[in-house]
């Protein structure tokens, strides 16, 4: 059966209803946690105007003098995590690199014969070889979205004004 006698599948994008409920669901969830740290990214900006406003708050916040112990603490940890993550990918891939290393994975598509390209668009074989000779053309489409034909074309375009 040919693709383009196939009926329309409506587009899931289109069709909500159509979505299933651990999608949506799923959805929400990541939803409500890029606003939640949207929020979060504002706090230094609402702690910086509370502290203009002279709420004591947040000078406690922006005082680093206070925290220099904790920031030093605080830096080795991130340090930590920074090395374990990037440990974890390093890892991963001399894991993969070990894996794939004497494969080819990547193999070049044959390539489609002039018979194939006019079952295709369901056009002649001769007329299909003669677009072979050129170096640019335009497809004529019918309502379908079949090829009818191809014109070369010789020069550029112009924009319609």
């Amino acid at each position: 059966m040919n693709r383009r006698s196939k009926a329309r599948i409506k587009l899931i994008l289109n069709a909500p209803d159509k979505v299933s409920r651990g999608t949506k669901l799923g959805s929400n969830i990541v939803t409500i946690v890029c606003w939640i740290a949207y929020i979060y990214l504002w706090i230094p900006l609402i702690t910086l105007v509370a502290w203009w406003l002279g709420v004591n708050h947040a000078y406690d916040e922006l005082s680093f003098a206070r925290q220099a112990d904790d920031l030093q603490n605080l830096l080795l940890f991130y340090g930590f995590i920074v090395a374990m993550l990037g440990g974890s990918l390093l890892l991963w891939a001399a894991k993969e690199y070990l894996r794939f290393r004497n494969s080819t994975r990547r193999r070049t598509p044959p390539h489609a014969s002039v018979v194939d390209l006019a079952t295709y668009v369901q056009r002649p074989e001769n007329e299909v070889h003669a677009w072979h000779g050129f170096q640019q053309m335009m497809a004529l489409h019918d309502e379908e979205g079949r090829v009818i034909g191809v014109q070369p074309i010789t020069a550029p375009p112009q924009p319609s004004q």
